[in-house]
């Protein structure tokens, strides 16, 4: 699978081996499917052979939103069973289990790892912030009223033209596309739901993002952050859990490399300067973390980052 055709979903499927434990495929992203780095794609259901459409559980690395044209039947996402049928548009987060049984399945899917969005938007927190992919919104579908439809296969349709094109500042207008749809998306799940989307998360975990914005270059232990919050460290991991589906300390580790892939990627400071920006006395600590974080050494991510421009 080095070399997967166009309209290939998944570019890996694994079981997760856990003795005594039920274990879901975890289906990643296809970071290369078209030759270089692309963190987005837009493709049809029938034009996917690798397709998730049986009743199997699986779970998903990226986010992902599927607007059914074609089929009737259930998808189930964790706890929610939602009716699936055409109009409706359908939304899975990271880690979410999920399964199908529809009959005669078809769709347009745009997915996207969430680094896509992360890296170029200031606010890093913008995805948990849509009421559609936020922790306890009221549904993981939305029917789509005609107008609907065509403003989101409209877009949808753009991307696709950007994506068989792959001019080199794609990745930029096909960004610029996806944001406008996103915040149009939440638009309409908003008027459908109105005051259940304003229901707050947990406050400890809000105000311990918003302390990890603030002080994630100074402060790297997760006991520093639940000290100022008044809780213990497992009790703030395990409001992370549950809110979020992640711990405190993935989140520590995920902002501080989001921040060194930036700097990487979008100054001229060298791989030590950038670590010592965030808190990293020791160049070659950093060079480990981020390399275990991130899958490849400073230099190599950016070599790729500038390669990709």
């Amino acid at each position: 699978m080095d070399a997967p055709p166009r309209g290939w979903y998944f570019s890996t499927m694994r079981a997760s081996l856990r003795p005594g434990r039920f274990a879901p495929h975890v289906v990643e992203f296809h970071r290369t499917k078209y030759g270089r780095e692309l963190l987005l794609d837009a493709a049809f259901v029938h034009a996917m052979p690798s397709f998730l459409r049986v009743p199997n559980p699986h779970v998903l690395r990226f986010h992902d939103i599927l607007l059914v044209t074609r089929g009737r039947g259930r998808f189930r996402l964790d706890a929610e069973d939602c009716r699936v049928a055409p109009g409706t548009l359908l939304f899975t987060r990271p880690g979410e289990l999920r399964s199908w049984d529809v009959s005669g399945l078809d769709g347009a899917c745009l997915f996207f790892a969430e680094e896509f969005v992360a890296e170029a938007f200031a606010d890093v927190r913008f995805l948990e912030r849509l009421a559609f992919f936020r922790e306890g919104r009221p549904s993981a579908a939305l029917v789509l009223a005609p107008d609907e439809r065509r403003a989101f296969l409209t877009r949808f349709r753009a991307m696709q033209r950007e994506i068989r094109a792959l001019r080199d500042d794609a990745s930029h207008a096909l960004r610029a596309v996806l944001y406008d749809l996103l915040v149009l998306i939440n638009r309409w799940y908003a008027a459908r739901h109105g005051g259940a989307c304003a229901l707050a998360a947990n406050r400890v975990v809000e105000r311990f993002q918003e302390l990890l914005e603030r002080d994630h270059a100074r402060r790297h232990r997760v006991a520093d952050y639940a000290a100022e919050l008044g809780v213990s460290p497992g009790h703030l991991n395990a409001l992370c859990q549950a809110s979020l589906r992640r711990s405190a300390g993935s989140l520590v580790r995920h902002r501080l490399t989001l921040e060194a892939g930036r700097l990487l990627a979008h100054s001229d400071l060298t791989a030590a300067q950038v670590g010592f920006r965030l808190g990293f006395e020791d160049p070659a600590y950093f060079a480990r973390f981020f390399r275990r974080e991130a899958g490849e050494p400073p230099t190599a991510f950016r070599a790729r980052a500038l390669a990709s421009a």
